[in-house]
């Protein structure tokens, strides 16, 4: 990371917090880039923010990728210290002028956080009204901070594909947090007649029968591409890059949506608004999963590739479901505090977690 880069904004009343943060790319906890530091308490610059005090906060695969340096050439890191995370439950502290109609102080709240402004894993963070949704009162705050990027990524992921009442749809990776919170909307949301998913036997099993699965198979003695040739799916959720192996399981029509592998020059454009550099175009054409896109089109359907958008809108229609309980958090992992982050960034980066892990942070 670059040390050009520049430094956290002051807090103009010279107010600090603590936040998990990292100052260059490394692979994880024991690299020596990540630490709990203190740094400037963010503050409201536009009449459409929100101050939040941060009570729980979740991490994803997305902050691997993140650390790692994966996503410098798409999504740059605005300062020389950064904030990992982007999930967050908390109570409102401040609001703007304009945020001010629709939120207000003492108001319980989560949220995706949108760009990497500031991060979540820390005692405060800032958002405007579209990112932000009322926390459903019925489930805790570390309940609350695991579901929106999972959440709203399965959403929006199903509604692209299409799913309808009496869809037929398969999730691979059903005892993850994408794949967890995804067949409950599928069912719940969305009305599908049959999802199917895999996992291990044991505890990923439970988690995707909880969830609603009608089958689950099991990966590690399965071969999902050879056991559901020709099911005819209405839609194929990529959660784990293998679209290149689902065409034979797609109907006529049919779509596969992915949001793991090399992302597709459409869906960068589409997520940073504006034309990729020239390098990562190029990066982008090369790696472009052609086979998924050619095993779709045999089948006579489609493969696309989707980056989630924040929405506080597709938030709020989560948490309708989460608050009547037909929607429930799936939670493998809790650090009781920012001081023990590694618990929740250690376990998620083993890749062994079953649901989110969150971090608790009063």
């Amino acid at each position: 990371m670059s040390s050009s880069k520049p430094s956290i904004p002051v807090n103009p009343d010279g107010e600090t917090m603590k936040a998990v943060c990292f100052t260059a790319y490394g692979k994880g906890t024991d690299s020596g880039v990540v630490s709990v530091q203190t740094i400037p308490k963010p503050f409201i610059e536009t009449p459409d923010e929100l101050l939040i005090k941060v009570h729980a906060c979740s991490l994803n695969p997305i902050d691997k990728g993140r650390l790692c340096g994966d996503l410098s050439l798409v999504l740059p890191e605005v300062y020389n210290t950064n904030v990992l995370g982007y999930d967050v439950a908390g109570v409102v502290e401040k609001v703007g002028d304009e945020a001010s109609a629709s939120f207000k102080v003492g108001d319980e709240v989560f949220v995706r956080l949108a760009g990497m402004k500031y991060g979540a894993l820390a005692e405060y963070v800032v958002c405007s009204v579209p990112e932000v949704a009322k926390k459903p009162s019925n489930i805790s705050f570390s309940e609350a901070a695991s579901v929106p990027l999972v959440g709203i990524t399965a959403l929006q992921a199903l509604r692209h594909g299409g799913v309808k009442e009496g869809s037929k749809v398969f999730i691979p990776g059903g005892a993850g947090g994408v794949g967890s919170l995804a067949i409950q909307i599928a069912k719940k949301i969305f009305k599908a007649s049959y999802v199917c998913t895999t996992a291990s036997p044991g505890v990923g099993f439970d988690i995707c029968k909880k969830a609603g699965a009608d089958r689950i198979i099991d990966y590690r003695s399965e071969n999902f591409e050879k056991v559901l040739a020709g099911e005819d799916f209405d839609m194929v959720f990529d959660t784990m890059n293998q679209a290149a192996q689902m065409g034979g399981l797609l109907k006529k029509g049919g779509k596969i949506i992915s949001i793991s592998g090399t992302p597709t020059i459409e869906s960068i454009t589409k997520s940073v608004n504006s034309s990729p550099p020239l390098v990562l175009k190029m990066f982008l054409f090369l790696g472009r999963n052609r086979k998924a896109e050619k095993a779709a089109k045999k089948a006579g359907g489609t493969w696309e590739y989707i980056f989630m958008q924040p929405s506080g809108k597709d938030l709020t229609e989560i948490a309708t479901y989460l608050e009547n309980g037909e929607v429930k958090a799936v939670i493998d992992t809790e650090a009781t505090s920012l001081d023990d982050f590694k618990v929740a960034v250690d376990k998620l980066w083993s890749g062994r977690s079953k649901g989110k892990c969150v971090i608790k942070v009063v």
